[in-house]
C-alpha cells in the first residue's frame, strides 16, 4: 500500500519539475533533507518511514537531473 503512495510522490515531482531549470538545486535540497531526517532521534519505524519518503523524492530529482545531463551530452 505504501508503495502506491510513494509512487504518487515520485510522479508528482517528475511532472511538476520536468522543465524546471533548478533541478540540480532541488536535488541537493532533497538530499540534504533526507540526510537531516536520518539524524533525528525518533522511533526507528517512524524515522525509517520519513527517510523512505524523502528518498523517493530525492530519486525523482536524480532522475530529472540525469535526464538533463543525458540531453546535454547528445
Amino acid at each position: 500500500m505504501a508503495y502506491m503512495i510513494y509512487q504518487r510522490y515520485r510522479t508528482a515531482v517528475l511532472e511538476a519539475y520536468a522543465d524546471d531549470p533548478d533541478v540540480g538545486h532541488h536535488l541537493e535540497a532533497a538530499r540534504s533533507y533526507r540526510i537531516w531526517l536520518a539524524t533525528l532521534t525518533l522511533e526507528p519505524a517512524v524515522k525509517s518511514a520519513l527517510v523512505e519518503q524523502a528518498l523517493v523524492i530525492e530519486s525523482a530529482f536524480e532522475r530529472l537531473a540525469a535526464n538533463r545531463q543525458a540531453h546535454r551530452v547528445e
